[in-house]
């Protein structure tokens, strides 16, 4: 699909920045909606910033103003955790949020809708990797709201013919992912062995993840876009990674001597996780480039680069 517009919520932030980078370097005019002022590095010069939040009444206006053709709708509470503790606040953040970008899209009449969903939506998946037909099971109001934002797009393209593509995203990881916050355990992992801190090393360790580098991310949100594809899509590696290996990894790359503080009481609600996606591979020609390996090598010359 061709445009030469686009808006992208959330592109303050860790995923988005580099999205709006890659959608500048190849011509395209970008608007950025999101209600956090970006830091320099995250900030790109030829880009638009309108500062809001999804939820705002100003958003069906801004989409009027600029009137996009596509819309890469990252914004989102993505705390899995949190939104245990506080669902009301994911759902209005992620649900209504989420709605309201719905409704300014297809008022415009925007072309496309690429929605960054996420693998959670499984829960406790009975196949890995697990695909596209596996029936979702979420366990938490954080994957509830992906869920339901999802189904939403599936109603929009069926009453009003807009078409979207739900990406189901693995963990996501690379230069730019705040390592303060409670997700995103390889900048966690990173930014408090390089300030020496302990870090936490929750249940028996063996919690595993597919993480995916936010380069090959981009490329597939960018793909989704371009392609004349409509649906649901796993993006992940379908490689699994134990917390522990996961700091093993990280400390070798480091050379650095861990303090681990063993939390055995903290569960998670989902165990294992591992997302096939050979249907983007088959539909949009994609594949994820970048090895764990190879990934983390160039996130932690990141972070060492800014201390």
């Amino acid at each position: 699909m061709a445009y030469s517009k686009a808006i992208v919520t959330g592109g303050a932030g860790f995923i988005g920045s580099h999205l709006v980078d890659a959608l500048v370097a190849r011509g395209c005019e970008v608007v950025v909606i999101d209600k956090e002022t970006p830091s320099d590095e995250k900030r790109n010069a030829q880009a638009k910033y309108e500062q809001c939040d999804i939820s705002d009444a100003v958003v069906k206006q801004i989409f009027i103003d600029e009137q996009p053709e596509v819309v890469f709708h990252l914004a989102a509470h993505i705390d899995d955790r949190e939104s245990v503790r506080e669902p009301v606040m994911n759902a209005e953040n992620n649900i209504i949020g989420s709605l309201n970008i719905f409704e300014a899209a297809r008022q415009v009449g925007v072309k496309k809708i690429v929605f960054a969903s996420t693998g959670v939506v499984y829960g406790r998946a009975e196949v890995l990797p697990t695909s596209e037909s596996e029936l979702p099971k979420p366990l938490t109001p954080y994957a509830v709201s992906k869920l339901t934002g999802e189904r939403y797009l599936y109603c929009y393209k069926a009453l009003y013919g807009v078409d979207y593509v739900a990406l189901r995203l693995s963990n996501v990881y690379g230069p730019r992912q705040d390592g303060s916050k409670e997700c995103g355990a390889i900048a966690i992992f990173t930014r408090k062995l390089l300030a020496g801190e302990a870090v936490n090393m929750n249940n028996d360790g063996l919690t595993t993840r597919d993480y995916i580098y936010v380069d090959d991310v981009v490329a597939a949100m960018i793909a989704a876009a371009d392609a004349d594809k409509v649906g649901i899509y796993n993006i992940g590696t379908g490689v699994e990674t134990s917390t522990s290996d996961l700091l093993r990894m990280v400390v070798g790359e480091l050379g650095t001597v861990p303090k681990i503080a063993l939390r055995p009481d903290i569960m998670d609600e989902v165990k294992k996780v591992a997302l096939n996606a050979e249907k983007a591979k088959k539909d949009f020609g994609w594949e994820p480039g970048v090895t764990l390996g190879a990934g983390l090598a160039s996130t932690i010359a990141w972070y060492k680069a800014r201390l």
